[in-house]
């Protein structure tokens, strides 16, 4: 729910709203809510202050989001606050693709490539830590209570000790890439939650459709690889497989801190997948 001070911001911005629908996501500790002001609908996002999904999709819209290429596909800033953890931006109205046929859908994929390209496109830079904090992040996850079998961690905790060729390339990212974030509309692909906004190799903005869809339904990747300019094969390489795994080691320890158990069972599944891709 907001605070009292979230509260008073959005009634400054929007004066008289009314919520229209919550949809809140309880696990991400972000209250999200549709709202109708002066016969206009408004997304409002607002959060703890533990959180910080708030202020990376503010940068976001601050910085990559107001290229011309990118801005006519995304929500537009209308307030925000960081300190007090509060944004608006306008509705995009559209069908959610995630777990729809559009998912598969060539020309979806295919224009949620060129998206994700002019998002790449927009910054280049190197972080030089970044691979290696990552790593040690999961090192740290295997600490923690999880469900992996104990032979499968010790595996992957020597792994990932073990791995250190790693590009310091990173590109402005979108980080929770998939359907689940991309809308249909009457103009083509929009792309929506920039929470997780933030400055990674290229190749991580690929992981979440590879859970979800390609590894399961490799062709699908086709269409979007050829809308990012880029052949799949030139992704899936050692270091690709290393990537897969530590992901996976802080979806199911993560997903079993939160209880999902559904997230919990695709971390376990690619952990398998990815050890023995690397045996």
């Amino acid at each position: 729910m907001l605070s009292d001070k979230q509260s008073e911001l959005l009634e400054g911005w929007l004066p008289g709203y009314k919520i229209v629908e919550d949809l809140t996501w309880d696990i991400a500790q972000t209250t999200v809510h549709r709202v109708e002001a002066g016969g206009e609908y408004f997304t409002v996002k607002a959060g703890t202050k533990y959180n910080n999904h708030i202020r990376r999709e503010i940068a976001a819209h601050e910085t990559v989001l107001i290229n011309p290429t990118l801005a006519p596909r995304v929500p537009r800033l209308i307030a925000e606050d960081r300190d007090h953890r509060i944004l608006v931006t306008t509705r995009i109205p559209g069908q959610l693709i995630d777990d729809s046929v559009k998912e598969s859908d060539p020309d979806v994929l295919f224009q949620a490539g060129q998206f994700l390209r002019a998002l790449h496109d927009t910054e280049h830079g190197t972080d030089e830590t970044l691979n290696r904090n990552l790593v040690n992040a999961a090192l740290k996850w295997l600490d923690k209570p999880h469900v992996i079998e104990p032979d499968k961690a010790d595996q992957a905790r020597e792994l990932l000790q073990a791995y250190t060729e790693v590009s310091p390339a990173v590109v402005s990212s979108h980080g929770d890439y998939s359907g689940r974030n991309w809308l249909w509309t009457g103009d083509g692909l929009a792309v929506i939650d920039f929470g997780r906004f933030g400055h990674r190799p290229a190749s991580h903005d690929f992981i979440r459709m590879f859970f979800r869809r390609w590894h399961d339904h490799p062709k699908e990747a086709e269409p979007f690889f050829s809308g990012y300019g880029q052949e799949p094969a030139d992704v899936y390489g050692q270091d690709w497989w290393y990537t897969i795994l530590r992901e996976a080691v802080a979806t199911a320890c993560w997903a079993r801190a939160v209880d999902d158990r559904e997230f919990e069972a695709l971390g376990l599944r690619f952990i398998d997948i990815a050890l023995k891709k690397l045996d």
